[in-house]
């Protein structure tokens, strides 16, 4: 098949699990013997084409006010400006046609679209393709794509949610076949008015375990959080454990967000070892039982399979697709459930057909079928 896919960011540049499981099912569709061309957007002002484990890339310049990935502050107009113009991108949906006339794809294929807007999914249509999407995070319910605003979840039926997810529920149209990376994600954007009489499936992200074969035995000495080092993640409420737990090692892999004095500083005094950014399965050589007080409604939790599947035991709380996590993976406990570190149980062994939903062939697998319908 000649397979086209889109996320907002591809290899080298990632700022979370969406681009590893792009990346994944990318050269994992490659291997099988398909043809993939990756569309993204990058900071510069040119095309750029390369290629990378048989991928082909395609690197679009941004076509917006500013770079939206920026860290530098922007005005309140600014920003509404910027998403204004993300509804319906008129110059990344130009190019993508162009692309899209070039390649003739027969799928394709869309994921985290910030910065690149819905105008692909009509567009593609428009050419005969095939059009599949898989939401790996709330952006087509609002611009935020957290769905989480001053420590709050937020409603799908409040106005601005209706406002912003509007013209996209139109484009919605253009879609055949519709994916969540887990039913909680699947069944909020259904409750939000998308994708009705679209096709709809779910397929958990592909996490790779041989990366942890090596790893240490559960020793409950060092507690470590990896991940973005943010209030959303619940990073604030691993420093006030740290406080709690003195006579244990805290450790933190991951980097802060801008202007987080406050959680800085809250680290320093709790003691909190920062390694900024750390490789997983090196990470996870490093602690021995994994907190992750995550706050927000988490579409899946990437971070949570790969310390299972390096034979941790994890800590965390209740909300969005972690909950169903815990229903399909052993080990997994809850804050609200557990009264000391030391009351954790000791991990079990992880049955291989517990592995095998997160396995990449089998991933793979799953979104062929979808492709061919």
């Amino acid at each position: 098949m000649n397979i086209l896919l889109v996320n907002t960011l591809y290899y080298p540049y990632k700022v979370g699990g969406a681009e590893i499981s792009v990346q994944l099912l990318a050269e994992s569709l490659v291997e099988k013997g398909h043809s993939v061309t990756v569309v993204s957007i990058h900071e510069q002002n040119e095309r750029k084409d390369a290629e990378h484990n048989g991928v082909k890339i395609i690197y679009l310049p941004y076509s917006n006010i500013y770079w939206g990935l920026s860290l530098t502050k922007k005005s309140p107009l600014s920003k509404i400006l910027w998403h204004l113009i993300d509804l319906y991108n008129i110059k990344i949906a130009r190019e993508f046609e162009k692309i899209i006339l070039d390649i003739k794809p027969e799928i394709v294929h869309t994921n985290n679209l910030s910065g690149i807007s819905c105008a692909v999914w009509q567009k593609a249509k428009k050419n005969k393709s095939r059009v599949i999407h898989t939401s790996r995070d709330y952006y087509l319910i609002h611009p935020n794509c957290k769905l989480y605003k001053n420590g709050l979840e937020m409603s799908v039926k409040s106005i601005p949610v209706a406002f912003w997810s509007f013209s996209k529920k139109m484009l919605g149209k253009n879609v055949d076949a519709y994916v969540g990376i887990s039913d909680y994600i699947k069944d909020k954007h259904i409750e939000a008015g998308f994708f009705k009489r679209t096709e709809r499936y779910t397929v958990y992200n592909s996490v790779k375990s041989n990366e942890f074969r090596d790893v240490d035995v559960v020793k409950k000495q060092s507690v470590g959080f990896i991940g973005r080092l943010t209030y959303e993640k619940g990073f604030d409420q691993f420093c006030e454990l740290a406080q709690l737990n003195k006579t244990k090692k805290f450790i933190a892999a991951g980097e802060f967000d801008k202007n987080s004095d406050f959680l800085k500083q809250l680290a320093v005094n709790s003691n909190v070892e920062l390694l900024g950014y750390c490789p997983v399965d090196e990470f996870m050589r490093k602690v021995d039982i994994i907190v992750l007080p995550i706050k927000w409604q988490e579409p899946f939790g990437r971070v949570v399979v790969e310390a299972i599947l390096a034979g941790k035991v994890v800590l965390t709380n209740r909300v969005g697709g972690i909950t169903e996590l815990s229903r399909l993976l052993p080990n997994i406990y809850f804050l609200e459930d557990i009264n000391e570190i030391n009351d954790i149980p000791l991990p079990v062994e992880v049955e291989d057909a517990e592995k095998e939903i997160f396995n990449v062939d089998y991933v793979t697998e799953q979104y062929l079928k979808i492709y061919k319908g």
